[in-house]
């Protein structure tokens, strides 16, 4: 009877232990996928080129879903472009309508959506890097090249920014035009 109490109870132990270990990882993928929404629509947002305010998100296990109207097929293309380059995003459901749609065949305009994506990913990236003040740095992407133009604080923020620079898909050429501030 005492060896059959001592399993009961420690099969009882591990299973609590099962289930706060479960619980916890469904609060951290939780967490990871409430920062991954935040940092989409962030870039959504920061996007010169789109309108998000008729884009909704939902992140699930790293999985973006993009709802909402958006004007044109090339906004609607950005949006899925912008969502894929935020860090810890393994995919994007792209769910959005278009209610003016263009024409996406067209080279230059296809080669403008890769310009936008490239310089808002940038952007947003170094927005939240730590010790890269970005507020003074202006992103610029033609073709592939990346110009960073403006002031950091020291040397170090001009490498690093070109290292995040450099680590954004399509990118071929990153010049660093940014100045140290004394």
């Amino acid at each position: 009877m005492n060896k059959i109490l001592r399993s009961f109870t420690l099969f009882t132990a591990l299973s609590a232990a099962s289930v706060g270990v479960h619980a916890g990882n469904y609060w951290t993928a939780s967490a990871q996928d409430g920062w991954i929404d935040g940092y989409v629509e962030a870039t959504l947002l920061l996007s010169g080129n789109l309108d998000a305010s008729g884009i909704d998100t939902d992140v699930d296990d790293g999985t973006v879903t993009l709802r909402g109207k958006v004007e044109t097929d090339i906004d609607k293309a950005l949006a899925q472009e912008l969502a894929l380059g935020v860090d810890g995003v393994i995919g994007v459901e792209n769910m959005l309508t278009v209610f003016s749609p263009g024409d996406n065949d067209d080279a230059a305009k296809q080669r403008k959506l890769t310009d936008e994506k490239v310089a808002t990913v940038v952007k947003t990236r170094l927005m939240v890097a730590p010790n890269v003040t970005s507020a003074d740095i202006d992103v610029n992407s033609t073709k592939g090249v990346v110009v960073l133009q403006g002031k950091v604080k020291n040397d170090a923020e001009k490498q690093r920014a070109t290292e995040i620079a450099t680590k954004a898909s399509d990118v071929e050429k990153v010049v660093n035009k940014l100045s140290v501030s004394e």
